[in-house]
């Protein structure tokens, strides 16, 4: 297991670096990035972004923004989102090629992991919907409470469009069906026989539909709950295939137990 250190630290070394959050719960967005710097064999530091004393203070100070993961390279400038930091490691490491050269597949490729990954996409609503679930759902104590509320307030949370978001949800993993169909259920990897961004994404988020078993992805039953969901527009056969796909890209490329410590 990684060590972790200071983000004060973090920023006077030089190298990679990758700033997280020691939530106790998977977040996304930082395994996705976790598995990209792991397949790519990229050594990093792993920077906790919150101060015991000053939370997120410095994190905000150092990017203008306090979401992670955040990634820097020697002294050049935080790349704060997704697509940032595939692009630097893309760069960084050749192999394994995560985006096509050909124009099309690349473009293919970014618009599938952004239904997953930006704004707008499944971890987006998904978010929204479990924003929802903290707000509403009485048998939550005043400690999830609040953390719904500083979630509403950080994302923009409106009861208003909870239906979007479940109607967004919804068409995503439709729209990964449909994939999987359309290779008739017999291939590990969303494009052809090699690995890409899309398999590692989709490895990420999946965990907003069922978590990885409690052996491999520790987490409070809670949020556990709170993290399942089941969609309803896609049956309950074509959930279970893109899982174990999710599933197969953990076992044959990534690291077990995920860490949330």
């Amino acid at each position: 297991m990684k060590e972790w250190i200071s983000l004060t630290d973090g920023l006077k070394r030089p190298g990679l670096r990758l700033v997280l959050l020691r939530a106790g719960v998977p977040s996304p967005w930082s395994e996705f990035c976790r598995a990209i710097f792991h397949v790519k064999q990229l050594d990093y530091e792993q920077v906790d972004g919150r101060d015991p004393v000053t939370g997120l203070t410095l994190l905000r100070q150092t990017t203008a923004q306090e979401s992670v993961p955040v990634a820097f390279w020697n002294g050049e400038r935080p790349r704060t989102n997704w697509l940032e930091l595939l692009h630097l490691a893309e760069r960084l490491s050749e192999r394994p090629r995560l985006l096509s050269d050909v124009s099309e597949e690349r473009a293919r490729a970014i618009g599938l992991c952004a239904e997953l990954c930006s704004e707008g996409g499944f971890g987006w609503h998904r978010r929204v919907l479990l924003i929802h679930e903290l707000l509403t759902n009485g048998d939550f104590g005043e400690r999830e409470r609040r953390i719904g509320h500083y979630m509403a307030g950080k994302y923009g949370y409106q009861a208003s469009l909870v239906p979007h978001s479940m109607q967004r949800c919804e068409d995503i993993v439709a729209t990964f069906a449909r994939l999987h169909s359309a290779q008739n259920g017999s291939d590990v990897y969303f494009e052809d026989d090699r690995l890409s961004a899309i398999d590692l994404a989709w490895a990420a988020f999946a965990a907003l539909i069922r978590p990885l078993p409690q052996e491999h992805c520790a987490m409070s039953d809670t949020w556990r709950a709170l993290y399942t969901w089941e969609p309803r527009m896609t049956s309950a056969q074509s959930v279970d295939a893109l899982l174990e796909r999710r599933d197969r890209v953990y076992a044959a490329h990534l690291q077990l137990p995920v860490v949330v410590a």
